[in-house]
């Protein structure tokens, strides 16, 4: 019934990310470049027990459906970031 519908989203708003990466301080770093003077918040999520990986959320203030596509392309291109969410 719903399937094909896409969630109404009412912009700007806040989105938030799941970032899952390799190394904490690149991932601070690219958020800090990509968020720009946008409202936003960085927290650490997990650690691997081995340590190869840290996960963030990040909550970020976007403008409109391009902003926050936009966002998540750069942060999925960065070569310290696996994986977004």
């Amino acid at each position: 019934m719903f399937e094909n519908q896409r969630p109404e989203i009412e912009y700007p708003c806040h989105w938030s990310y799941r970032i899952v990466g390799t190394c904490a301080d690149t991932i601070r770093a690219l958020v800090v470049t990509v968020a720009g003077d946008a409202e936003h918040a960085l927290e650490p999520s997990n650690r691997s027990s081995t340590g190869k990986y840290v996960s963030f959320k990040l909550t970020l203030f976007v403008r409109d459906e391009a902003h926050r596509h936009e966002v998540f392309h750069t942060l999925s291109a960065d070569d310290s970031v696996r994986h977004v969410l």
